[in-house]
């Protein structure tokens, strides 16, 4: 009796665990598929919300693409204008007919045109560097440097004139003017060629001058000559009295020849008149 009744109790608890964790299983699958539906669910919402995403992101794509596009014809634009600018800007300033240079304070040439070049008479890549000072006569560079101390010291434009000799060729006179920059690290220039100015000048100077020596030569008869009734002598500034003939000659550079007219030659030699006045 009692070893049936203990297997019944064996058998009864058995089963009790055998239930409970089939319980367990069935709960524990459950929990698995609800686990996989909330994934199927993630999953789907996630795919709508990714595919509507990505629509909108590769419109965003597409706006922002095409915003580029016009930025870059924009710059293509701006790039095409500058570089016409800079064309004209180069044209304007290498083939200026004046020399343009930069200098820094001790007058060495940072840039220069080809008219400067031309000027200087050496390539502009061999003059880059080289002080202008160097192409200056040595009797203007003492004036030359007080120039350049003058610009780099002021705020207004300078300017002075020197000459530039050349190998060969009569020498080069050139005005230079020059204002310095806002940062006072160079100055600007500007070289005109005054060469023909100043040979029209030299050659001015030495008309004036031999005219002036022609007129002190001349000594102009102005005014009232005190003269003899009778003799015709004429009196000077001293108060004596001299024949006309001297008189003008002293006076300027009139010279006399003598002669007779006709009434002194009929009165001196009447023979001659005579003959002269019979004859047809």
């Amino acid at each position: 009796m009692r070893l049936a009744k203990s297997s019944e109790k064996e058998t009864s608890v058995i089963n009790c665990e055998r239930r409970s964790g089939q319980t367990k299983d069935l709960r524990r699958r459950a929990e698995n598929r609800l686990e996989e539906k909330e994934k199927t669910r993630r999953a789907d919402a996630e795919d709508r919300i990714t595919a509507s995403e990505t629509k909108r992101l590769l419109q965003e794509l597409q706006v922002h693409q095409i915003e580029l596009e016009m930025q870059n014809e924009e710059l293509q634009r701006s790039r095409a204008k500058a570089e016409a600018l800079l064309d004209q800007y180069t044209d304007l300033y290498d083939f200026a007919p004046v020399g343009y240079f930069t200098l820094d304070r001790d007058g060495a040439i940072r840039r220069v045109n080809l008219t400067g070049a031309r000027l200087l008479g050496l390539e502009r890549k061999r003059l880059t560097g080289r002080r202008f000072g160097f192409f200056v006569s040595e009797a203007d560079r003492p004036a030359f440097k007080a120039f350049l101390q003058k610009t780099f010291t002021g705020k207004n434009w300078e300017f002075c004139e020197l000459t530039l000799p050349r190998e060969r060729i009569s020498p080069l006179f050139v005005r230079i003017e020059a204002e310095v920059s806002k940062d006072v690290r160079e100055c600007r220039a500007v070289v005109l060629d005054v060469t023909e100015h100043h040979q029209a000048a030299v050659e001015r100077d030495r008309l004036i001058e031999e005219l002036q020596q022609a007129l002190a030569k001349v000594n102009l008869l102005s005014g009232l000559l005190p003269i003899c009734a009778r003799c015709k002598n004429i009196r000077d500034d001293q108060g004596y009295w001299s024949q006309v003939e001297t008189y003008i000659s002293a006076h300027s550079e009139a010279t006399f020849t003598h002669g007779l007219c006709p009434e002194c030659t009929a009165k001196l030699y009447p023979r001659f008149g005579k003959t002269k006045e019979a004859t047809p």
